[in-house]
């Protein structure tokens, strides 16, 4: 499938690899079909919608916080039909502004993925982490 991107331009994607957001992303609540699109260069990656040119860089929140952690609900756990943590992608919204070394990333709003199915939801936790965690001296960016 083809589709058209600000960023890459006109990508071939698999159909197999498309995520399904069934309340898409927040605030973007109309898109649902996303893929990932890899940088094998950099740890960002680009949640790319396939309805239109609309794209968030994402990562792994591991590489700003290796302390970062926190319990699925049971119901997210239900809704994604996830029956193992190895099926589990966890990344978070990264803004990149023109100042690099404020680079910061959503720790408290993050997607959940079953990498298997290929469902997806953006989650909010409770305020115990920040909705702008800055790491750029932390992740030796």
């Amino acid at each position: 499938m083809k589709i058209n991107t600000n960023y890459f331009g006109e990508l071939e994607v698999d159909e197999n690899e498309i995520l399904e957001f069934e309340k898409g992303m927040l605030g973007f609540e109309e898109l649902k079909k996303f893929v990932i699109i890899k940088d094998s260069d950099i740890f960002i990656e680009w949640l790319q919608s396939v309805e239109d040119t609309t794209s968030f860089a994402i990562m792994d929140p591991f590489v700003a916080d290796n302390n970062y952690s926190f319990e699925l609900p049971e119901k997210i756990m239900e809704q994604l039909d996830i029956k193992s943590k190895e099926d589990v992608m966890i990344r978070t919204v990264v803004i990149i502004p023109e100042d690099i070394t404020k680079i910061r990333t959503n720790l408290q709003a993050p997607i959940v993925i079953n990498a298997k199915l290929k469902k997806a939801i953006q989650i909010i936790l409770d305020d115990s982490y920040p909705i702008r965690y800055e790491f750029y001296d932390k992740a030796g960016v």
